[in-house]
Parts: structure tokens; sequence; C-alpha cells
């Protein structure tokens, strides 16, 4: 009898600890990112009476003959399917949409995974959890080594754009105050009378030529047309200076322009009044704002993320600071003017703290075995003896889900599977605890014998 006993006590310890877990399931039905858990029971070692026998040409065999001595917890594993999005309409408010962890790290430098997206920015412009914990920035966007770089954002610009003086070695398509497309255009000389002395065709290719090589391309296109109207040349020659291109003819010369399958003509402002264009490229430099009372400084008004997880910052004067990955798979500054102009990579310039602190990718992780991650408090995870190895990088890339802004991710509890589960646990309980109660009249029987 006091086998049955301790039988059915292992059944109502089991039942009260899977009870325990669906307590935690359900109170946490509304924690940001929470993964439910669910507990499965093996059993005991059995007490074997007999191991059985085989069959002979005399008689069958027997089979084993064995009482099992009750049940223990066989695992309690994690469900890490997504939660649900859940709007909040904060776009620093985050959810990754796939698999990956937002890394985050506390004051020593110890780093954490979480993926509890509700972002912040304290005082000094870094991202941070609720619990105020540092959102770590991706070093690369293709490495998969971790990084202590966090995300911080400068709350406080001086901004200086200037016409970029030197822009012969730049090639076209890196231009970033002209757009210029490949194709040619007509170049009429007119004389003092007005009547056309000659008219050249000048060519550009978008994909391959510098600045410093159109122009080069235009005066040779000149010089041929002037080898081949010997006693009838032309008196022009195009040259670059101050960051903008020039049309220079004779002083009894006006000049015609006629656009022919590029846009070289609109984008660079070159007109038959006008044959000096605007400037083709800026430059930018970016610092932090020394003196808080400077006239012509730059606050930070909102701050929004992409599917990458790249930040991109609002200034007051509607200008943009933010980060692209160049076709070179590197990550550089990108500014936007307010009035549109996008400047990036070489052309811009970041002094003080923005060079050596601001990161604006956010880091995401994932690894070989993600139950093998360890909970604990705050909706942080922490590396387990069993995760395997660690991959970062950024979202959008290589295995990583992408961020979906402006809400978070909701628990995955399911609350009708755990009310069920609930029902049979008490179940478990009730039974077990009758058949305790049995054993214990029976042996209470037996003890009154002999009276």
């Amino acid at each position: 009898m006091s086998q049955a006993l301790h039988t059915a006590s292992t059944g109502i310890n089991a039942g009260q600890q899977q009870i325990n877990v669906i307590a935690n399931n359900v109170a946490n039905i509304n924690t940001v990112a929470f993964k439910s858990a669910n507990m499965t029971f093996e059993t005991l070692y059995s007490n074997t009476l007999s191991y059985g026998s085989a069959a002979t040409k005399e008689g069958g065999g027997t089979n084993p003959k064995q009482i099992g001595l009750g049940v223990q917890i066989g695992g309690i594993s994690r469900n890490f399917d997504s939660g649900t999005f859940v709007a909040t309409g904060r776009s620093l408010d985050l959810m990754i949409s796939g698999s990956g962890y937002f890394v985050v790290q506390d004051a020593e430098g110890q780093q954490y995974f979480t993926r509890d997206g509700c972002f912040t920015t304290d005082s000094e412009g870094n991202l941070v959890t609720q619990s105020g914990m540092k959102v770590v920035g991706a070093k690369s966007p293709y490495t998969n080594t971790s990084s202590s770089d966090t995300v911080k954002i400068p709350t406080n610009l001086k901004v200086t754009v200037s016409n970029t003086a030197n822009v012969e070695d730049k090639y076209i398509y890196e231009l970033n105050e002209a757009n210029i497309t490949s194709g040619s255009f007509d170049v009429a000389v007119l004389g003092a009378d007005g009547q056309t002395v000659g008219t050249v065709t000048l060519t550009i290719d978008d994909t391959h030529q510098t600045v410093g090589d159109m122009v080069a391309d235009f005066n040779a296109s000149i010089a041929a047309y002037n080898a081949a109207h010997q006693g009838a040349e032309i008196d022009l020659n195009v040259t670059v200076a101050n960051g903008s291109i020039s049309f220079n003819t004779g002083a009894d010369n006006d000049l015609k322009f006629t656009a022919d399958d590029t846009n070289f003509l609109a984008e660079v402002g070159i007109s038959d009044s006008n044959y000096t264009s605007n400037p083709i490229n800026q430059s930018v430099v970016i610092q932090d704002l020394l003196a808080y009372d400077d006239p012509d400084g730059l606050s930070l008004q909102t701050v929004t993320v992409d599917e990458n997880g790249i930040l991109a910052a609002t200034y007051n004067d509607g200008s943009i600071l933010t980060t692209t990955i160049d076709q070179n798979g590197a990550a550089v500054w990108k500014y936007t003017t307010p009035e549109g102009v996008v400047i990036t990579g070489g052309d811009v310039t970041t002094r003080g703290s923005i060079s050596a602190d601001s990161n604006f990718i956010i880091e995401l992780a994932n690894m070989v075995n993600q139950e093998g991650l360890v909970s604990i408090n705050n909706n942080l995870w922490e590396w387990g003896p069993d995760v395997g190895e660690i991959y970062y990088g950024m979202a959008g890339e290589m295995a990583f889900g992408s961020i979906e802004s402006g809400g978070y991710e909701g628990s995955n509890v399911d609350i009708a599977t755990e009310l069920s589960n609930m029902i049979t646990a008490q179940r478990m309980i009730q039974m077990n605890s009758r058949v305790f109660s049995t054993a214990s009249s029976v042996m209470e029987t037996l003890a009154y014998l002999g009276q």
C-alpha cells in the first residue's frame, strides 16, 4: 500500500507543477513578446516482478510483469512562434516579423536577447528598453560577430552644407545634387548675326564616366568637330570650376542647347541664357551642437525605423540623418537637406561623438537552438549551454526577419488551450488524491486487523 501512496503523490506533484506552468502562461497573457511554456510528463522507474520468458517448442513465452512507480516531469518546452502585431502608433515600438532577437546590454556591457521591441530614447539620445538597457547597433550589416556599439541618435546638431569644389573624380552616378542620365544633347554656336556657325553633339555615359571624363569627352567632341571643319571651327570649350560645369565661347558667339535623350540640361540648369550649371554636388559637415543657443542649431523632432532596422532622425528644419548601405555592403551616412538633396558616402563628414558613438542600424541575433535560451526578468533571455552558435546581423538580411514599426509583438499564449490544460491538470490532481485516499483507507483497515 505504501507504494500506491508514493505513486499517487508523484501524480499530485506533477499536476501541481503543470498548474504552476499554466498559471505563469495566463499571468503573461498581455506581456510583450511572451513565449508560452508547455509541460510534458514521462514515467518513473518500474518495479519489475518478472522479465518474461521466450517461447519454446513445448510452450509459449511470457511477457514482463512490471508495476510503474509513478510520473515525473519530462520537459518544459517553450513555444517560440511569433505573437500577433499589437499596433500602438509609436515609431519606436518595433516587432521582428520572422526570426531573430534584439540585442541589449546593461551598464556593465553584459548582453542579453529580447523580442520586446518597446523602445524609447534617454536624455543622451540612446535607444533603450523600458528598463533602461541600451539597444546594440550592428557593427556592419553583414557580420556574424557581435558589436558593443549601442544605437545613439544625436539630439542636437550643427550642420554646414556647401558646394563641392572638386568633383572631377566623382562618378556621375555618385552625384548628390544632380542625377544625370546617359544620352546626348546638341550645342549650336551662333554668330553675331544669330545664324548657326556650327553644331556639335555631346554624349554622356552615366555608368562609367566621372565628371572629369564627361567634360574631357565634351572637349574631345568639340576638337573632333573643329578638325573636320578646318576654316569653320567653333569657338567653344567646357570647364569645371567651383563644382559647376561651364560652356565657354567667344565674345561674339551665343549658344543654343537642344536636349536629345539625356536630362543633362534640365538637371544642371544649363540653358540658352545660362552657360554655367548649378553646383552638381554638395557636401555636408555634421557635428554635435555645443552652444544650445546657436540660432543655426537643429533639434531632433522624430525618429523612424525601416524594415531593415535602420533609424532615420528628422530635425526641426526638415533635414533627415540616417544610414544607407553602399554598393560595397558598407554602412555610410546619408543626409537629406530640407530642399531634398541627398548627400551620402564620402560627402558626409561627421565630427565629435557622432563619429564615435552614433549607430543607426539595430543589431539582431539568431542562434542554432533558441530553446536553449534561459529566460530571466524584464522580457530578457540569456545564453544557455545548449544554445549553440549565435549569429549577428541586420533585419531583412540573411536569415533574419524584417522590422515592423508602430507596434510590438504580443504574447503567444492561447487562453483556450491554457484553460483546457488547467482542467486536465486539476482532474489529474483530484484523481491521484482519490488514489492516495483509497490507499490510505486500505492501510488504515490493515492497521485494525487483529484488534
